[in-house]
C-alpha cells in the first residue's frame, strides 16, 4: 500500500493528507507565520499557505503524489502509518512453512501412529493367543497408546485423510453397539475382506476399545467368546493396514495412483497445481484445520455429554479416555501453529513464524492461549465420562470449554485474515 493516493492532488484529497497527519514539520512555518502577524493569523490565509506547502512536498511534477512523502515527512509519521504497511505486505509466501509443516509435524505424527497402530495390532494377536490379564492390560494400554498421535492429527485431517476414507475408517464415532452384537451372533465368515467390507462405524478405534474394555471398563479375560478374540485379531490388522495406507497416502502416494499429498502442499503455488493455487491457499487449509479440530474440542466433545449430563455422548467412554483425547486434540493444532512434533523431536517453521513477524504480541497472545486451554484442560478430574456429572465440576469444565473457544475465536477473527481468508 502506497500511503498517499495515486488519484492524483486534487481538493478531495486533501483531507486524507491531514489525516494522516503527515503535515507534522509544518508546525514550524505555522508559528513562524503566527510570530510575523503578531500572534494571528487569518485562517484562509492559513489554509492556503499550509495546503501549497503539503502538495509541493508530497506532488510530484506530473501532478499526482509522490510514490513516498519527503524524508522530513516520513520522519515525523506517526507509528499507525507503518502498522498500515505492515499489515498490507503481510502476504503469506513462505514456502518452507509449508514443507515442514509436511515434513516435520503431519508425516512423523502419521509414522509414530502407524507405528502404535502396528504396536496395537500387536498387542491384540498376544492377547487372543493367550488371553490373560496381562495380555488383556497390554492390548488396552496399547490403544490408549495409539490414540495420542491420532488425534493430535486431526487438525490436519483433510486431502487423502478425508478423501480417501481414512478418517472414517480409523475413528468413527459413535458405533453401533447392536450392529457389532449382530455381527458376532451372525454365521458370517470372519476373513480380512469381511472386515475391510463392513460400515465405517463397524470397525476401527472404537469398536476395537467397545472389545476390549467392554461398556464399563471391567471386562474380564474370560469375558472373551472365541469369536470376539477372532473379529478383535481381524479388526486389529485392518486397523495397523489402514494406518500405513493413510501414512503412505502423505509420502508415497495413494495406491488409486494419486500423488503424495507432501508434494501437493509443497508445491503450493506452482503452475498446474490445481488444488492449492498459491501458498496462501495451502496455509488457509492448515488454519482451517486447526478451527475445525476446536470447535468440535469445545462445542461437540466437551459441550455435548456436559451439557446433556450423558457420558454416552463421550467419544471415548469405554475406556474413559476422552480428556485425554481432548488435550490432545489441543496439542495437535499447538504443534501446526509452532511447526514441531515433540514426540519424534521434529521442529520446522510454523504459523507463529509468519503471524510474529506480521504481529508479535498476536503471536503471543496465540501461544499463551494454547497453553491456557491446556491448563484449563488439566483441571478437569479425571475421567471426563464421570466429572461431567458432578455439578461442582461445572465451573471447571465451562472454563476449559471456555478457553478452546476464545483460541478458537483468536485463531479465526485475527490470524485467519493475516494469511488472507475471511473472518
Amino acid at each position: 500500500m502506497k500511503i498517499l493516493s495515486r488519484t492524483g492532488c486534487g481538493g478531495g484529497n486533501l483531507r486524507e493528507l491531514w489525516r494522516l497527519r503527515l503535515h507534522a514539520p509544518l508546525w514550524g512555518v505555522v508559528k513562524r507565520m503566527k510570530t510575523k502577524s503578531g500572534g494571528t493569523i487569518n485562517n484562509s490565509k492559513l489554509f492556503v499557505a499550509l495546503t501549497a506547502l503539503l502538495l509541493a512536498s508530497v506532488c510530484n511534477r506530473d501532478g499526482g503524489f509522490a510514490a513516498t512523502p519527503p524524508l522530513s515527512l516520513r520522519e515525523h509519521a506517526p507509528r499507525a502509518t507503518s502498522v498500515v504497511l505492515a499489515t498490507n505486505s503481510a502476504t503469506f509466501n513462505n514456502r518452507q512453512i509449508l514443507s515442514d509443516f509436511a515434513d516435520k509435524v503431519v508425516i512423523p505424527t502419521f509414522q509414530t501412529f502407524t507405528g502404535k497402530a502396528s504396536a496395537l495390532s500387536t498387542a491384540i494377536n498376544a492377547f487372543t493367543q493367550h488371553p490373560n490379564r496381562q495380555t488383556l492390560q497390554a492390548a488396552r494400554t496399547a490403544w490408549v497408546e495409539a490414540r495420542s498421535p491420532w488425534e493430535q492429527s486431526e487438525c490436519f485431517g483433510f486431502g487423502p485423510v478425508k478423501d480417501g476414507g481414512f478418517d472414517g475408517n480409523l475413528d468413527t464415532w459413535p458405533i453401533d453397539e447392536n450392529d457389532i452384537k449382530q455381527i458376532l451372533a451372525s454365521g458370517d465368515k470372519l476373513t480380512s475382506s469381511y472386515v475391510e467390507g463392513l460400515r465405517e462405524s463397524d470397525k476401527g478405534f472404537h469398536v476395537i476399545e467397545y472389545l476390549l474394555f467392554g461398556t464399563s471398563g471391567s471386562k474380564q479375560p474370560s469375558d472373551f467368546t472365541s469369536r470376539e478374540l477372532e473379529f478383535l485379531k481381524l479388526l486389529g490388522a485392518n486397523f495397523a493396514q489402514t494406518a500405513g495406507d493413510m501414512t503412505d497416502s502423505w509420502v508415497k502416494g495413494t495406491k488409486d495412483g494419486n500423488p503424495a499429498y507432501r508434494e501437493v502442499i509443497a508445491t503450493a503455488g506452482v503452475k498446474d497445481n490445481t488444488t492449492y493455487p498459491t501458498l496462501r491457499s495451502a496455509a488457509q487449509e492448515m488454519i482451517g484445520g486447526m478451527l475445525d479440530s476446536l470447535d468440535e474440542v469445545a462445542n461437540s466433545k466437551i459441550a455435548k455429554p456436559f451439557d446433556k449430563k450423558d457420558p454416552n455422548l463421550a467419544e471415548s467412554r469405554f475406556s474413559f479416555n476422552t480428556l485425554n483425547d481432548l488435550k490432545s486434540n489441543i496439542r495437535g493444532s499447538q504443534n501446526v501453529y509452532l511447526g514441531h512434533f515433540q514426540p519424534a523431536n521434529t521442529n520446522g517453521l510454523g504459523l507463529t513464524t509468519f503471524v510474529a513477524k506480521v504481529d508479535p504480541n498476536l503471536d503471543a497472545k496465540v501461544k499463551q492461549q494454547f497453553q491456557a486451554a491446556l491448563e484449563a484442560l488439566n483441571k478437569i478430574p479425571a475421567p471426563f465420562e464421570k466429572s461431567a456429572l458432578v455439578p461442582q465440576n461445572a465451573s471447571t469444565i465451562k472454563a476449559a470449554e471456555d478457553a478452546v473457544n476464545t483460541l478458537h475465536d483468536t485463531l479465526d477473527k485475527e490470524v485467519k485474515p493475516l494469511i488472507g481468508g475471511a473472518s
